[in-house]
C-alpha cells in the first residue's frame, strides 16, 4: 500500500501513515467540524491494511495537542480496530505522546477498554519525551 502523508492544518492533524514499514502517527490538532468525513478515507485504508496483517509489529503514535469529541469518537475507533489487531495475532503498540495533563487524561480515558493492544502514555516536554513512564 501507498503511504498515507497529509500536511497538518490549523484545525486538522498531520497524518503519516507507512504501511510498508508498520508505522502509523496521528498528530497536532484534530477539531474539524466533519471529522468522520476527513478520517474516513484513512481509516479504510487502514482497515484494509489491517485485515492481511498476520502477526506484524505495529507501532501507532498518537501526538494530539487537541482535538474536539467528533475527533476523539473517530480516535477511539481507531484504537477499538488496533486492539482487534493486536487479538488477531498482531504485536500493536500504541504510544500516546502528551505535553498536557488533559490530553493525557484523554488518552487514559480512551485507552481503558483496551484488551490486547500494549498502550504507552509518554509525557512530554515540547515534543521531547520526559522520563517518566506510565505502562
Amino acid at each position: 500500500m501507498e503511504p498515507i502523508k497529509i500536511e497538518g492544518r490549523e484545525n486538522s492533524p498531520e497524518i503519516d501513515f507507512d504501511f510498508s514499514a508498520n508505522s502509523f502517527k496521528i498528530s497536532g490538532m484534530s477539531y474539524m467540524e466533519d471529522a468522520a468525513g476527513f478520517y474516513e478515507n484513512i481509516i479504510e485504508q487502514l482497515k484494509t491494511y489491517l485485515a492481511g496483517a498476520n502477526g506484524e509489529t505495529i507501532t501507532f503514535t498518537f501526538e494530539m495537542s487537541y482535538f474536539n469529541s467528533s475527533s476523539s469518537r473517530v480516535i477511539f475507533g481507531l484504537l477499538g480496530l488496533l486492539d482487534r489487531a493486536a487479538g488477531s495475532g498482531n504485536d500493536v503498540s500504541i504510544e500516546w505522546l502528551f505535553d498536557d495533563e488533559d490530553i493525557g487524561e484523554e488518552g487514559e480515558l480512551l485507552s481503558d477498554d483496551l484488551e490486547n493492544a500494549s498502550f504507552k502514555l509518554v509525557e512530554t516536554n515540547n515534543g521531547t519525551p520526559s522520563s517518566s513512564d506510565n505502562s
